[in-house]
């Protein structure tokens, strides 16, 4: 296994070491503790998710009454007793709920569960970059023509083409962020209602298996909205808390 697989499995770990006995994630663990520039990138990359959750979980509140509304809401079932329904249940269909009970545990116990696609990862994994809130961005400037020389300077990818809808909005700045070791670009737009919206772009050779001009793909992470496009070789994704309507208005151009 090298760096690149094992940050690949990496970023499904989740944080307070609640996968440690994991057999899935047991040999990228190992190649972490190897190699110190993965496990520096693993050790950020476990500070930011639990830096995530933390701000998820403060910023939703149990409310104090939420026990008693259940509890006056509840509706009171009587149970049947057990003896009384398997008198009146059939010997051939209890046999064949028995068996199909026990098959859906057998799938469940020996199916392993399904993998994230790369698209997903990638977008989960930009979107932690946009919610991040220090260091957010690293040259701040309001001009995309300096922005690009920046970006173009630390070797990142400064040949893209902007959504219509955000040509005529200031940028706030610029960053370059990973995806398993290719860099990728990062835009911070000020929108008209005082919202900031992250503009991503990639080569699409770092996302293998897009097609290289891709319908809009609208999806939710960390909540945030998101939407992925491809366009002559890039991978494009936007990030931020507006509805799909704005990104289709951001996007109608495009």
């Amino acid at each position: 296994m090298n760096n690149q697989e094992a940050k690949l499995i990496l970023q499904a770990y989740r944080p307070g070491g609640r996968d440690t006995f994991d057999p899935l994630f047991a040999e990228a663990l190992e190649q972490s503790r190897r190699d110190p520039e993965l496990q520096k990138w693993f050790a950020e990359e476990q500070a930011l998710d639990s830096q995530i959750q933390s701000k998820l979980r403060s910023a939703v509140a149990v409310p104090r009454d939420l026990k008693s509304n259940l509890l006056a809401q509840r509706k009171i079932i009587r149970p049947v007793s057990w003896w009384f329904q398997l008198m009146n249940f059939q010997p051939m269909k209890l046999a064949a709920a028995a068996a199909v009970v026990l098959l859906i545990g057998l799938a469940a116990f020996l199916l392993p569960p399904p993998k994230p696609t790369q698209l997903t990862l990638f977008r989960e994994k930009m979107v932690r970059y946009s919610m991040q809130e220090h260091g957010h961005i690293t040259f701040e400037s309001p001009d995309i023509a300096k922005i690009q020389q920046w970006l173009q300077s630390r070797g990142a990818d400064a040949n893209f083409e902007l959504p219509a809808g955000l040509q005529d909005k200031p940028a706030h700045g610029c960053r370059v962020v990973d995806w398993n070791g290719q860099k990728a670009t990062m835009i911070c737009f000020v929108l008209d209602d005082g919202e900031h919206m992250d503009f991503f772009v990639m080569d699409r050779a770092g996302l293998p298996g897009l097609p290289e001009n891709g319908a809009p793909q609208f999806a939710s992470a960390n909540n945030l909205t998101t939407v992925t496009w491809t366009k002559d070789g890039k991978v494009y994704l936007l990030a931020g808390k507006g509805g799909r309507k704005l990104y289709q208005q951001l996007l109608q151009q495009t």
